[in-house]
């Protein structure tokens, strides 16, 4: 592969990632922020994070994002060896088990919007925008 090929290639992925990037986070804090506000009233125990960060952010979109974050941050980081069972106990409490279709619908789409902005920016430095 030529290295012009391979410039219009990470041009054309940085462009599709940004737009996808923006695209789920738009669907995050609308259309799919009612699962996450399943979740969260579900772990929201009063007098921890996830019930603070509810009140504090409110329901505007800076908000919903936010509220997203902290949902995610409770689901994916409480499984960390040692410091999990801390986030956990700081963030809510899961009094009934969660189903995975629940949790799936905060990981996956957060998670894609992680690796869509690295992946964005990952090809910006390939063509060099940060020299």
């Amino acid at each position: 592969m030529s290295e012009e090929l391979l410039a219009e290639l990470a041009a054309i992925i940085g462009a599709a990632c940004m737009l996808l990037g923006v695209g789920l986070v738009f669907l995050m804090v609308t259309l799919f922020f009612r699962k996450t506000e399943e979740v969260e009233r579900r772990v929201a125990t009063p007098g921890k994070q996830l019930d603070e960060a509810r009140s504090i952010w409110g329901n505007g979109p800076i908000g919903r994002w936010m509220r997203v974050v902290y949902v995610y941050a409770f689901v994916v980081f409480r499984h960390i060896p040692r410091i999990g069972p801390r986030i956990k106990s700081r963030m809510g409490d899961e009094k009934e088990p969660l189903p995975l279709s629940l949790k799936l619908w905060v990981v996956v789409p957060f998670t894609a919007c992680v690796v869509l902005t690295f992946l964005f920016f990952f090809s910006g430095w390939y063509l060099g925008a940060f020299d």
